[in-house]
């Protein structure tokens, strides 16, 4: 055997030895189905470095084969992270990373939107949960997997990217070009409702150094405005760490109830987290939780304890329905394996994989209907918007009225409600548009009625 070879065979080993048995359970000898499907890689290894037509690259083919041998998993969540990967993915738990700004999950073989990211290219170019991306750069995702259609929408800040989807009820894919940008991600919001007393709370994802302290201050902001009531908006929040939630969801829960439980192979019962006694509680003041189809991981741990001990009112509409654990194991050379060891259930021991929170009350947002599409399409081929808008450029509802009425006069017949939809997010501020204007999110309308017809 040339040394070439053996080293290269026993670097594998090493690699598929460490990763199989030494992480993430206790040490165990290779079994014999391992030895003989080991020695069977060994020898086709061996034949197709001597004798393939071309010369072998032994870096892509080792890669593509532990690659391989998680996508056997059958399983989205479970990837292999090169260097540049788990570098991204780690600049990401921190709070700031070069793309687009979405979370993506790798779906029935397809790459599926969960949710796009508040104050990103992907939400202001209006891309949706279950968006089904199905090119990148004019590349089919087809072949691709989950870390290769991360790598190929991430990159330096300024360059663009091509990304054509799949909705559903629209027959022919949507095509949008994004610039990315540096994504540095404002976890938590917060805004209080005067008039009604209610404070509200927005937290895009579990996930940042300072998010609970950042969570924490705002709330307490809140409390010393006198809330009497208080809305946590999960809408759009694709999850993150399982720790941050917990330590969320005990704010709000008398001690000792459950939060959450793991199981992990065999469904076993790996750890079951409670609520505790630490630190400041918010456990009387009236409670409700926005949940939507991008809600998903961490968010459905959250809402789920929340209904489960009838602590508030879940509202909004079915949430994705994401109900793993994964935990990401460091591996040699700078690179790791994000690999799913537990299903995670709610205090009533449910499991939400593939099924989601069922809310209390169920909302539905502004969302355009057949015709509003067919006419929203006519009016994107005739530059319409952009016309009416320079002639029109304020809001105020005059305005509105006279940008209503120009649409019909050029035989544009939307609903109302999403023709004020269209020219308020034209004409104002994102930030203005998106967090609290109770007259284009019926949502958000709701939780606020709920909890100041309480007071």
């Amino acid at each position: 055997m040339k040394n070439k070879e053996r080293f290269a065979w026993a670097g594998l080993v090493l690699i598929l030895f460490t990763t199989l048995v030494f992480r993430p359970v206790q040490a165990k000898a290779v079994s014999e189905t391992a030895e003989k499907y080991l020695q069977l890689f060994h020898e086709v290894f061996g034949l197709m470095q001597n004798g393939y037509v071309e010369t072998v690259d032994e870096e892509k083919a080792f890669l593509g084969a532990i690659k391989g041998m998680l996508g056997s998993l059958g399983d989205p969540h479970s990837t292999f992270l090169e260097e540049e990967e788990y570098r991204q993915m780690r600049e990401e738990t921190r709070g700031s990373f070069g793309g687009v700004g979405m979370e993506v999950a790798y779906t029935d073989g397809a790459i599926v939107v969960v949710s796009p990211i508040e104050d990103t290219p992907a939400m202001k170019a209006g891309i949706l949960p279950q968006d089904r991306i199905i090119e990148i750069d004019g590349k089919s995702t087809a072949n691709l997997g989950y870390a290769e259609g991360i790598r190929l929408m991430r990159g330096k800040p300024g360059s663009s990217v091509s990304i054509k989807v799949e909705r559903k009820n629209i027959k022919e894919p949507l095509q949008f070009t994004l610039v990315r940008e540096n994504i540095k991600i404002r976890y938590v919001r917060s805004f209080f409702f005067e008039k009604e007393k209610v404070g509200y709370l927005r937290l895009n994802q579990f996930m940042g150094e300072n998010t609970l302290e950042e969570f924490k201050k705002h709330l307490k902001s809140l409390a010393d405005k006198k809330s009497e009531g208080l809305i946590v908006d999960l809408r759009m929040n694709p999850g993150g760490l399982l720790p941050l939630s917990v330590a969320l969801s005990d704010i709000f829960l008398p001690e000792g109830l459950d939060i959450v439980s793991v199981k992990g192979r065999g469904g076993e019962l790996a750890d079951v987290s409670k609520s505790t006694n630490k630190g400041d509680k918010y456990t009387s003041i009236p409670l409700v939780v926005l949940i939507n189809e991008g809600s998903a991981s961490a968010s459905e741990i959250f809402a789920g304890a929340i209904q489960d001990h009838k602590r508030g009112k879940i509202v909004g509409v079915t949430s994705f329905g994401k109900g793993s654990v994964q935990i990401v194991y460091p591996l040699s050379f700078g690179m790791a394996v994000k690999l799913t060891v537990q299903k995670y259930y709610t205090p009533s021991g449910k499991s939400l994989h593939g099924k989601g929170i069922q809310p209390d009350v169920t909302v539905k947002g502004i969302e355009p209907n057949e015709d509003d599409r067919f006419y929203l399409r006519k009016m994107s081929e005739k530059k319409l918007l952009d016309q009416l808008v320079s002639k029109y450029p304020d809001y105020s509802e005059q305005n509105f009225v006279n940008f209503e009425k120009a649409l019909k006069e050029h035989g544009i017949k939307l609903s109302s409600d999403v023709a004020k939809a269209v020219y308020k997010n034209k004409t104002q501020a994102e930030k203005d548009r998106t967090m609290t204007d109770l007259e284009l999110d019926p949502q958000l309308k709701k939780a606020v009625d709920l909890l100041s017809s309480k007071s």
